[in-house]
């Protein structure tokens, strides 16, 4: 379902507080097969390379931040949600959590809370300008750290959408049979405008992957690994 119009920054995250409680149980009773394949799969790729504190960014319930910090890695997560943040501190785990929405982190950097090896976005660009959030990420990563990214795969979300097309549309179930009270708002994008986006915000993708769904054989995400490129020292004027 596409809206024409451009939403405004606080409707989504007044739309996923209201959705907090739903998502959260639907999330943690772990019914649904294809999310497995998701929650593995981002899991394995922060594991791959340990690279100092980790950001979770857009950390929803606090999952991945509580599944990354049971395996010793020094996490920092952060959400726009104020909502979804009570009910990731109130499931513990040894996680610094915050609240601030991507537009003003997009803007003051600093309140990211740290520097960090690895920054992760786990199904959280849902909004329409992305490339702030982005640039922000960015300027608070080590060098050669790197920010990894995982989406709804552009080819597995076309449903009965008659076009490949960016445009918004809406979460009406958080799992098979689980249904939100309010639909949440997210923006789609192409493969094209992921790279696009990435280009903007001065990242350089390195590699993509698309886990796949066993029982079919289809992707079901969209995985990016971006870093910044080497910043080079400038030649003297000599």
């Amino acid at each position: 379902m596409d809206s024409p119009s451009v939403l405004p920054d606080l409707e989504p995250l007044r739309a996923w507080d209201g959705a907090a409680e739903a998502y959260a149980a639907a999330v943690r009773a772990g019914a649904d097969p294809v999310r497995r394949v998701t929650e593995r799969a981002i899991v394995d790729l922060v594991r791959q390379v340990p690279t100092g504190p980790v950001l979770d960014a857009g950390c929803g319930e606090g999952w991945l931040a509580r599944e990354l910090a049971s395996h010793g890695h020094e996490v920092v997560a952060l959400d726009g949600s104020a909502r979804m943040i009570e009910l990731a501190e109130a499931a513990g785990g040894d996680i610094e959590y915050g609240e601030i929405p991507f537009s003003v982190a997009a803007q003051e950097p600093r309140r990211l809370l740290g520097a960090f090896g690895t920054i992760v976005f786990n199904f959280s660009l849902l909004d329409q300008r992305i490339t702030p959030i982005l640039s922000a990420a960015g300027a608070v990563l080590f060098p050669y750290g790197r920010i990894l990214i995982q989406a709804a795969h552009p080819a597995a979300m076309l449903g009965d959408v008659p076009e490949y097309r960016d445009g918004w549309r809406h979460i009406e179930e958080v799992a098979p049979g689980v249904t939100l009270m309010r639909a949440v708002p997210w923006y789609f994008r192409t493969f094209t405008t992921w790279v696009l986006e990435l280009r903007r915000a001065g990242l350089l993708l390195v590699e993509t992957y698309e886990p796949l769904d066993p029982a079919t054989g289809r992707p079901v995400s969209l995985m990016l690994h971006v870093t910044i490129p080497e910043r080079r020292p400038k030649p003297s004027a000599g």
